[in-house]
């Protein structure tokens, strides 16, 4: 079966206010990861478990993430092209877990608190992305696409930001907690105006969870390795700054590193977007974005060196914008048809989550037995290289 066509065009108020839903969700996923997780787990594990703590609990949020996605992708395509309902569970299950964080005094509640922030903001993630194939004509997917992945960036920013600025521990997640709806709220008004793709209520079709083609696959697994480099530069940033850097305010740094990668990759991102609609390519944007990333990730590993990480910060932005400024164009190119489409983009999500799962099972070891950070970012790289070569076998992609 082939896709539902869509042919007219969004309106720019709708994409500010997509946009505007995609950073709260964002917000809500990395403020904690980048700055409030890491200080929680330092406070209650301590200088000697707080490594194995942050693992502990991310690995569990990444789980149950990886099951969560394709479950609400199932729901939305169960229930037709009607997002909203799945949207907004989703952000009162996130949300409840922020809260559940902010007074968290234990590992058991601090695990328990971040997996029911990431089961609920799928919810929302998975609802934002069928949007795209529902509502986005081809020719503007790239733009759109871009947004999307632009969005979460900014989220980045905004979450560390926020965490810096309002206080780590309980106002920080309070805060996170409220930001993610407030920015929602305009999606929710505007939503009647954006034309839909006509998807009537379907069954699941199991048939395309076992059998998604083979460019689909390749698709997959190179947004898999590009989110596990993005994952493995994020997990232990903090740490990386205090331990081997050696700054004196990690926080103050994860938020200065955090503006100059988003700046770079936002601009990248948006740009790579609208190049990529305008010239109809896609594969060489996720070419660059391979290869930068891979230098960035190596400069780290060779210069810790705070103005050279700074360099690196750049690097690692603009690759990691040249790629998300594809990303959802490429997936929703290669998805299998139009009744399973966000399930199939919950699947595709997955490769998103899962690196968060991986990625500090990967790192854990490295930092502390096989070579310490330097090892961790040449590993990296070389995940981004993988990227690169598998490239090629994406035929269906221009």
């Amino acid at each position: 079966m082939t896709l539902t066509r869509v042919e007219t065009p969004v309106r720019r108020r709708w994409m500010v206010a997509y946009g505007l839903a995609m950073i709260g969700v964002a917000a809500g996923w990395f403020g904690p990861i980048q700055i409030l997780l890491p200080e929680q787990a330092a406070r209650l594990a301590g200088e000697d478990g707080k490594e194995a703590l942050l693992a502990l609990v991310t690995a569990w949020g990444a789980a149950v993430s990886m099951v969560a996605n394709p479950l609400w992708g199932a729901l939305s395509d169960r229930i037709g092209s009607r997002r909203l309902p799945i949207f907004i569970a989703g952000t009162v299950v996130g949300v409840a877990g922020l809260l559940v964080l902010a007074g968290a005094g234990s590992t058991p509640a601090m695990v328990f608190g971040w997996v029911l922030v990431q089961a609920g903001l799928n919810g929302p993630l998975a609802a934002l992305a069928a949007m795209i194939g529902d509502r986005v004509p081809e020719r503007q997917r790239g733009t759109v696409g871009a947004l999307f992945g632009v969005a979460q960036i900014v989220g980045v920013v905004l979450g560390t930001a926020v965490a810096v600025a309002v206080g780590q521990g309980a106002p920080g997640y309070i805060a996170v907690a409220i930001a993610v709806p407030a920015l929602a709220a305009a999606l929710l008004v505007l939503h009647r105006d954006v034309p839909a793709a006509v998807i009537e209520k379907q069954r699941i079709h199991w048939a395309v969870l076992l059998r998604p083609g083979s460019q689909f696959a390749w698709a997959w697994l190179i947004r898999f390795l590009l989110n596990l480099v993005n994952a493995m530069v994020l997990v232990y940033l903090f740490y990386y700054l205090s331990d081997r850097v050696g700054v004196d305010d990690p926080a103050g740094w994860v938020l200065i590193l955090t503006v100059v990668n988003v700046l770079f990759a936002g601009v990248a991102g948006f740009a790579g977007g609208v190049l990529s609609d305008r010239w109809e390519k896609r594969k060489v944007f996720v070419a660059a974005g391979a290869v930068l990333l891979a230098a960035g990730t190596a400069v780290m590993a060779l210069i810790p060196v705070t103005s050279v990480v700074i360099v690196a910060s750049v690097l690692v932005g603009v690759g990691w914008g040249a790629y998300i400024a594809v990303d959802m164009a490429v997936i929703t190119q290669v998805l299998p048809d139009a009744e399973s489409r966000a399930t199939m983009l919950g699947v595709a999500n997955i490769a998103g989550t899962l690196p968060q799962l991986l990625a500090p099972v990967i790192a854990a070891p490295i930092v502390t037995a096989l070579g310490g950070y330097r090892t961790l970012y040449f590993v990296t790289a070389a995940f981004a290289l993988a990227a690169l070569a598998v490239l090629p076998r994406l035929r269906a992609l221009y």
